[in-house]
């Protein structure tokens, strides 16, 4: 059930804002369909990076890439952003992954269970940020036939693991779905040596790694490209 619809159209997409309640919390999140189209579409969940939220720049432009080749997507806001922007604690906590998961978890059951939705062709996609979280809910959850993630890794500049390593690791090994990974070569969030560590962990027997020159935030649009390419192509070929 869609609690609180606020809904939009323009001349690609239908936007519906509501909110999910996992356990009795609030998850802001958004879902774009097709218009030109009819359903049932299969669906990417979008995971925002840091300082992002659920409708920022970045992800209407990610629905209008998707819903171009007939896709549904949605995203949710993330702890500590859009909707749910509060002070205090730190993102890096296995605690507030766990949360994100459950996020996730409960908004795809509410959005499987709509007609227009394929709940059998469901995709990720989400870098940096969008990484930290979903790369732990899509080991979770067999639903995901397809991700992406990216710009992220194990290590930080200095070497030193992230709070969170051993999850990452531990739920990488654990992935079966088809994987793309984006690295850039000059992250200087993330040692160069841990995002290989972390592509290297991952466990599906089909995976692909994209590198490009460049800081974390200098992906180019052809990796962008890739990345929305590679969703549609696995979530849209002949079952």
């Amino acid at each position: 059930m869609l609690d609180e619809i606020r809904e939009t159209t323009t001349e690609r997409y239908r936007q519906r804002i509501f909110r999910v309640d996992p356990q009795k919390r609030d998850v802001p999140t958004v879902l774009w369909t097709p218009r030109k189209s009819d359903g049932p579409f299969p669906l990417v969940l979008i995971g925002h990076g840091g300082g992002g939220h659920k409708m920022d720049e970045s992800r209407l432009d990610l629905a209008e890439r998707y819903t171009a080749h007939g896709v549904a997507a949605a995203a949710i806001d993330g702890p500590w952003h859009g909707e749910r922007e509060r002070p205090g604690d730190t993102l890096d906590d296995e605690r507030v992954v766990d949360e994100m998961v459950a996020d996730w978890r409960a908004t795809l059951d509410v959005l499987a269970a709509l007609d227009e939705i394929d709940a059998n062709r469901v995709g990720y996609g989400g870098v940096s940020m969008g990484t930290m979280f979903g790369l732990p809910f899509v080991a979770a959850d067999q639903r995901i036939r397809a991700a992406v993630f990216g710009l992220d890794g194990l290590r930080r500049p200095d070497g030193t693991r992230v709070a969170i390593a051993d999850r990452l690791e531990r739920d990488a090994r654990s992935l079966v779905a088809p994987v793309l990974f984006l690295l850039q070569w000059h992250d200087e969030l993330f040692e160069r040596a841990g995002s290989l560590e972390l592509f290297d962990a991952i466990g599906a027997p089909e995976k692909q790694l994209i590198a490009n020159v460049g800081q974390h935030h200098e992906t180019p649009p052809h990796a962008r490209a890739a990345s929305t390419d590679f969703l549609v192509r696995h979530l849209t070929a002949a079952r």
